[in-house]
């Protein structure tokens, strides 16, 4: 088969598509963002003269025992979406749930949210979760790998995976997890990985994987090729499985939770996917159709994923869509500035959940955080 015939694939078509209507975003991130470009040259060529953000390690208010009568002797699973940056509002989840003196009968997370949830799985209470994340430097998770690139180029790509070696968030979570492995966390914990090798979506946790080490299946979390490169596990080269199962409902199923809280991170609310409507009018608008093609698997699997867990999920969005859309999900991943805020809209998503279970509405109410699946 000719290199042009294989082109027209409508496989490889794809993500040519998505190439183009991913390099608008950024160029439209770049054009209304000045900050954003600043950020990202600050994260991948880092000057002498540039200074690391110091932010508040306790970025909580005061401890608030909440009482939630409702949730007495009920199995509570929670499903955390993908999503960068604005994952960080798990820590404030995990927070919401302390101050109610509950714990999570199994933990579920996929690609960035595995960075926060792994932890709060291995009993590690938030404010020290926390402390951790936003008392790091950059360099301590962001190594740009910019050898690797150049000596790949002289052999036509061959050998190279991703901007980022993802060494050094390995290293950084084993300061704090030392050698521990999955099977040896507190709550039950689940994450997708995709298999690049055979391409297909596999689980990593502490049932299916028990001997992996805690760290390492946090740099696997966050492995996007070109962006991070892959971890070899075995025989294949594993990466992020978010970018196919981005909200991971199914093995918190063998728990048989009571209820389901999850947390969208990435996806417009809902799961609704978003409404280019009118885009033929538009300037360059078939990028914008073309773009759609991004979503669509994506979206059609957690709707799927969240048929699964019935009426029993509550689906919160405490970051809003458009935070963490486009190149802002490089940008919210590389800065750190606006994870205090992230994790305390978390905090506040959740406590909300628990008041409306004392409500006759109950979690379902009307509310800007917490809203039903549209299936």
């Amino acid at each position: 088969m000719s290199r042009l015939v294989r082109a027209l694939d409508p496989n490889n078509l794809r993500p040519v598509f998505d190439a183009l209507a991913s390099g608008q975003d950024t160029l439209r991130a770049l054009r209304e963002d000045g900050e954003f470009f600043r950020v990202l040259r600050r994260a991948l060529v880092p000057l002498p003269t540039d200074r690391e953000p110091v932010l508040d390690p306790d970025p909580f208010p005061p401890f608030e025992p909440l009482v939630v009568p409702a949730l007495r002797g009920s199995k509570v699973a929670v499903v955390i979406s993908g999503g960068s940056g604005a994952t960080s509002a798990t820590v404030g989840v995990q927070r919401a749930f302390e101050e109610a003196g509950l714990e999570p009968a199994a933990l579920s997370a996929a690609s960035g949210a595995v960075l926060f949830t792994v932890l709060w799985a291995c009993g590690i209470d938030s404010a020290a979760v926390a402390r951790f994340w936003l008392g790091l430097r950059r360099a301590d998770y962001v190594d740009v790998d910019w050898a690797a690139l150049a000596r790949s180029a002289g052999h036509a790509m061959g050998g190279w995976g991703g901007l980022l070696r993802g060494e050094a968030l390995e290293r950084s979570m084993r300061t704090l997890v030392g050698d521990r492995r999955l099977g040896e966390t507190r709550i039950q914990f689940s994450m997708p990985v995709w298999n690049i090798d055979r391409n297909r979506v596999e689980v990593l946790g502490t049932r299916a994987t028990p001997d992996v080490p805690v760290a390492v299946a946090a740099r696997v979390a966050i492995a996007i090729p070109i962006f991070v490169e892959p971890v070899q596990l075995g025989a294949n080269a594993y990466g992020d499985g978010g970018i196919v199962d981005i909200f991971p409902v199914r093995p918190v199923l063998e728990v048989a939770p009571d209820r389901i809280l999850g947390l969208n991170c990435y996806l417009p609310a809902g799961f609704e996917g978003e409404d280019v409507t009118g885009w033929r009018e538009r300037s360059f608008g078939i990028l914008r159709a073309s773009g759609q093609l991004r979503w669509s698997g994506m979206v059609a699997l957690a709707r799927e994923q969240a048929r699964l867990a019935g009426d029993r999920l509550t689906l919160l969005q405490p970051v809003s869509y458009e935070a963490v859309r486009g190149g802002k999900f490089y940008e919210t991943f590389v800065d750190r500035r606006r994870w205090p805020g992230f994790m305390n809209a978390g905090r506040e998503a959740a406590r909300e959940f628990f008041d409306g279970l004392s409500t006759p509405a109950g979690p379902q109410r009307p509310s800007v955080n917490a809203s039903p699946v549209g299936l």
